[in-house]
């Protein structure tokens, strides 16, 4: 895709989850500075532009934001992972304050109109995190990949319950994919571990994805996509139970939501009798995950880099 813009622009980017990684290669490539993340004011003052993957008021971000936006620099925010920032949602309502909001899909649009976010802001542009998958590789024996639920940066009792369901199958590999400073390894079977600020962790997926059967989770996230993207069955353990998160009690009232590309079990005891339902007859539920990746994940885009890409030079 690479050709050189004549205006070299200074780029201030804050990557996470990867979904920047390409972007940032792309634009160094055209010949633009990408700015050191170094928290200066001095720093943020010589940016043309400020490229954002989150917009909270955990963190500092909305400061930031609005610090960036009285020094009359264009702040533009990248959706980071499936459904974007639950905080635009109820019952915490915050309002977006990103000049342009790019999303990765026509479902991701309606949510932020739904939120309150004019619709002359938000770019529909995909995400390039697919195309760091794997194809799926023949192997021995039954492989299924448990994705423990994140919440505050602490573990979970609902993952415990989880983990020791899968303890009980027999003859299958279980293989539990966590992240960094979010889970306890030890308490897991054949823990994988990725680190969503470093380049590492989309391979780390990506290896771990392309000999999974069935991918076993408590909500439908991310992960639960890319899994659903390479026509992997994903089994919900639907056990979890509302609850507050870095002390903040509105997070037990946040809805969440699921398509009807997973199968969502609530009765734990009958969690692996699904499992393996589903690794005898993987082509259930296909068409939905077809359709899912698009409707959640944005794939109908031909090129996500070259949409970026042009949001970000303003063409």
């Amino acid at each position: 895709m690479t050709k050189k813009r004549n205006k070299k622009l200074n780029i201030l980017i804050f990557n996470f989850n990867e979904i920047l990684t390409d972007v940032i290669q792309e634009l160094g490539d055209r010949g633009h500075n990408i700015l050191p993340l170094d928290g200066k004011e001095s720093t943020a003052k010589k940016a043309d532009v400020i490229v954002l993957w989150n917009e909270t008021g955990l963190g500092g971000w909305k400061e930031w934001i609005q610090q960036y936006r009285k020094m009359g620099k264009k702040v533009i925010l990248i959706q980071h992972g499936r459904r974007g920032t639950s905080r635009i949602y109820p019952p915490f309502n915050e309002k977006l304050e990103s000049e342009v909001i790019c999303a990765w899909s026509k479902n991701d649009k309606k949510r932020l109109m739904d939120c309150g976010v004019s619709e002359d802001r938000i770019k529909i542009t995909g995400t390039t995190i697919f195309k760091h998958l794997k194809d799926r590789v023949p192997h021995k024996g039954i492989n299924v990949v448990f994705s423990p639920e994140h919440w505050g940066g602490g573990e979970v009792q609902e993952n415990i319950i989880v983990m020791n369901e899968l303890r009980k199958l027999k003859g299958v590999n279980v293989i539990s994919k966590l992240l960094m400073n979010e889970h306890y390894p030890e308490l897991y079977l054949n823990p994988v571990i990725s680190h969503r600020g470093t380049r590492e962790h989309l391979p780390i997926c990506a290896e771990v994805l392309k000999t999974a059967d069935v991918v076993v989770a408590i909500s439908e996230s991310t992960f639960e996509l890319l899994a659903e993207s390479l026509d992997i069955p994903v089994v919900i353990a639907d056990i979890w139970q509302p609850k507050a998160c870095d002390g903040d009690d509105r997070y037990k009232d946040y809805y969440r939501e699921y398509s009807n590309a997973c199968t969502r079990v609530k009765d734990i005891k009958k969690l692996n009798e699904t499992i393996m339902f589903h690794v005898k007859h993987p082509e259930l539920l296909r068409e939905e995950r077809k359709q899912i990746v698009i409707n959640d994940g944005g794939t109908d885009i031909e090129n996500p880099l070259s949409e970026l890409i042009k949001i970000i030079e303003n063409k």
